[in-house]
């Protein structure tokens, strides 16, 4: 390991001067894993900053800090994150010197964290490599300026370093490789990266695209490398021009899942699933127009994570199929009944980010129905026009729920009043409308076909909703079509059709958010988290394998406290109070009749081991399968897996990949009336 001196490195002759506008701040960085330190030398401009003092926001666990003006020392004084500098008369700049130690990675994290590298400090350190966070302050600002950068940073030979903005080149000499980076673009703290990378560039986006992988994925390079220039291209020709200077794909030992300014921050086993250049890496790159682009006010709520959901996930099943998009809406609404059911609720003005799966269902699922709804009011030009419109008014600059309102109040079918109703429905209010058809009759007309009166309920607390939901009646002959505005808690709605009605379907396509019934969620992976009270019964012929993974299967899905009931122990008492518990999950193959119990691996075709929620009376009876032949390795594989496949009822795995998921009916919905 090296322990190159700020003042070598700074003479080490990396000619990066013309990469940066003289008015912005420059950074001097020295990686010294040894010592487990970043050493930061940094020069601020002050341009317009008050006088005679200015407060610089900085890491209090910075150490050595000296402040100076052209050589000299200037007085300050520090608080927390603050550092306050007494300026000297016409200073319009401040150089800032100190070291950041820098902490190891946790030695363990926890299954149940969406995110587990979140648990990692901000600033963190292996032998070869590095993260810092934004949130790490691990560089100074002047607090409430908008800087640009020129960054210089030095480290091992062959460890290179990655941030926000352009790359300005790599210098390798015997001592150190050099990095050097510039940020013309106002985007607030900076995150750095450093490792051992594999660096490749493809021009074919309408930016550069980079990829800065380890030794072990580097071959993955060309897939990611195709994969964000075609999301680049969809997404300026979808919301406008991509606003910064590259997009790169940043591989992290940490098990982590980030979006940047720039770039993306996965973790090693992340990176390597197949599916991630089509589904988290398009999500991230959304995020380059939605929350790193325009950003976010927070003081109304955190819109950005539904919208960019929105525009990423959910519009990728809308494009592959009318079907597919159904089934996403109707995921995200069993979703939420699942996880916010035992509390975890909150409005959308007090979401600020996930930390827990109802959090997620709020604040990405339920926003993300804001805008569908919006889209369904205001009509599909005049949506993606809007967003547009939006992007181009509030680049780089904070935007909140008023400013989207605004953009969209007006629109024919949405005038001012109905857009003041409708985001304040869902800003103020936890849970959601509980809709169905009260009643329906259908009058035969002398001149021939038949009137269809129907009345619909809302018949959740409080105030209605405004709602516009389409509306379905199916005959023998044509079905008719209409859409039903709602605004009070029970409206009454007449179709004209030609032939006699069947059935009455209201908002058949999912299109609107409502708190579902229990009748309409068939049982899932995220009923099983979203449980109050779980008990595990552990089969006496349970292999080994499956004993090992429990604890790993019970954390991912938020039960590690479960009572666990070992099946020797159990007396006909103890199987009649099973068939009384709201949720069981079943771990093996008992001999005992447990209500609800299947063979889900017969079923299983293919499928080594098997995680499966099952309908029963009173509740739902889940189960987790494994053949004796199953690997131990591949197990624990799927019941570290299991967690990310919520809103399906079965999910089968061969050797620690997917096999099988698919979602079971449901066994009816007051959304269906059925003529007798």
């Amino acid at each position: 390991m090296i322990s190159l001196t700020l003042a070598a490195f700074f003479l080490a002759g990396l000619a990066v001067s013309a990469l940066a506008a003289p008015s912005g701040n420059s950074i001097e960085a020295a990686f010294e894993p040894g010592a487990k330190r970043l050493r930061v030398s940094a020069t601020l401009n002050l341009s317009g900053a008050p006088s005679p003092e200015v407060l610089v926001s900085l890491s209090p666990r910075a150490m050595g800090l000296a402040v100076s003006n052209g050589g000299k020392p200037v007085r300050f004084s520090r608080s927390g994150e603050t550092v306050r500098v007494s300026l000297p008369a016409g200073a319009s700049s401040i150089s800032l010197a100190y070291a950041l130690p820098l902490d190891p990675p946790p030695a363990s994290l926890p299954a149940t964290q969406d995110n587990p590298g979140a648990l990692a400090s901000d600033a963190a350190c292996g032998p070869d490599w590095a993260m810092l966070m934004p949130g790490s302050l691990w560089h100074p600002e002047v607090q409430g300026a908008k800087g640009t950068y020129r960054l210089r940073v030095s480290a091992p030979p062959g460890v290179k370093a990655v941030t926000q903005g352009a790359l300005g080149g790599f210098e390798d000499t015997p001592q150190a490789t050099l990095s050097a980076w510039t940020v013309d673009k106002p985007v607030g703290r900076l995150g750095l990266c450093l490792a051992r990378y594999r660096f490749e560039e493809s021009r074919q986006g309408p930016v550069p695209v980079q990829t800065f992988l380890l030794e072990g994925s580097a071959r993955l390079a060309p897939t990611y490398l195709e994969a964000s220039a075609s999301h680049l291209r969809f997404y300026q020709e979808l919301h406008g021009p991509y606003p910064l200077e590259k997009f790169a794909v940043v591989e992290n030992p940490l098990p982590t899942g980030y979006g940047f300014p720039s770039y993306t921050l996965l973790g090693s086993q992340v990176i390597a699933l197949p599916f991630i250049p089509a589904t988290s890496l398009r999500h991230e790159i959304a995020h380059s127009w939605w929350g790193n682009g325009v950003l976010v006010d927070y003081a109304q709520g955190n819109w950005c994570e539904g919208l960019t959901t929105y525009v990423a996930d959910y519009l990728a099943q809308e494009r592959d199929s009318p079907q597919a998009g159904r089934a996403y809406r109707q995921r995200v609404l069993r979703g939420f009944a699942d996880l916010v059911r035992q509390g975890g609720d909150m409005t959308l003005s007090e979401f600020g980010s996930r930390f827990s799966p109802a959090s997620q269902a709020v604040g990405y699922g339920k926003t993300l129905f804001v805008f569908h709804m919006l889209r369904e009011f205001v009509g599909d030009e005049a949506f993606w026009q809007g967003l547009r419109r939006l992007y181009a008014d509030k680049l780089f600059q904070s935007a909140s729920w008023e400013d989207i309102r605004r953009t969209f109040a007006g629109l024919p079918g949405f005038d001012e009043a109905q857009s003041r109703a409708f985001f304040a429905q869902w800003l103020t209010h936890t849970g959601g409308p509980r809709l169905r058809i009260a009643d329906a009759a259908a009058t035969a007309n002398p001149s021939g076909g038949y009137s269809v009166n129907i009345s619909v309920e809302q018949a959740q607390p409080g105030q209605p909703y405004l709602l516009k939901l389409p509306l379905t009646v199916e005959t023998d002959g044509q079905s008719a079509e209409s859409t039903v505005m709602l605004d009070g808690a029970r409206t009454e709605v007449t179709l004209e059709v030609s032939a006699a009605p069947r059935r009455i379907l209201l908002d058949p396509q999912a299109d609107s958010f409502r708190v579902l019934e229990q009748s309409e969620i068939p049982p899932s992976v995220n009923s099983v988290k979203g449980a109050e009270k779980l008990t595990v019964l552990l089969a006496d012929d349970a292999p080994e394998s499956l004993r090992a993974a429990l604890p790993q299967l019970l954390a991912g899905l938020g039960q590690e406290r479960a009572r666990i009931v070992r099946e020797r122990d159990l007396s006909p008492d103890k199987i009649a109070d099973l068939a009384r518990q709201e949720a069981i999950l079943v771990a093996g193959k008992p001999r005992a009749a447990i209500p609800g119990h299947k063979d889900m691996l017969a079923q299983a075709q293919g499928a080594d081991t098997v995680f499966a929620a099952l309908p029963r009376q009173g509740g739902f009876t889940a189960v987790f399968q494994a053949t004796p032949d199953a690997a131990p390795k591949d197990v624990a594989a799927t019941a570290a897996k299991v967690t990310h496949y919520g809103s399906f009822s079965v999910v089968g795995f061969k050797e620690g990949r997917n096999v099988l998921k698919e979602t079971l009916d449901a066994p009816n919905s007051p959304m269906i009336w059925t003529f007798r």
